[in-house]
């Protein structure tokens, strides 16, 4: 869920991972590798659309104590990352 996409202006994500969600306060994309092209839906539109994503991607942000935080996420964590990164630039799949 990205804050901006509930009418929220701030840069805030919340990620499912597991058996927990994380929230980032103005997360950034600074590493990704191996691209691949696949198909996601999203809540704000009908169906699926093909986009391409990143196998492995690292993030920095400000974690609930505005602790600067940096993580590696891969496969589907990694997927999910990216696609409320994109909605935090206005990007919709």
């Amino acid at each position: 869920m990205a804050a901006n996409m509930i009418g929220v202006r701030k840069r805030v994500i919340i990620v499912n991972m597991g058996m927990f969600d994380v929230v980032m306060f103005n997360p950034v994309m600074v590493r990704k590798d191996t691209p691949y092209e696949t198909e996601e839906g999203c809540l704000s539109l009908p169906g699926v659309r093909k986009t391409t994503r990143y196998q492995n991607i690292e993030v920095e942000y400000y974690d609930m104590n505005w602790t600067k935080q940096r993580q590696k996420l891969s496969g589907w964590q990694a997927q999910i990352c990216q696609h409320e990164l994109d909605h935090l630039e206005g990007i919709l799949i």
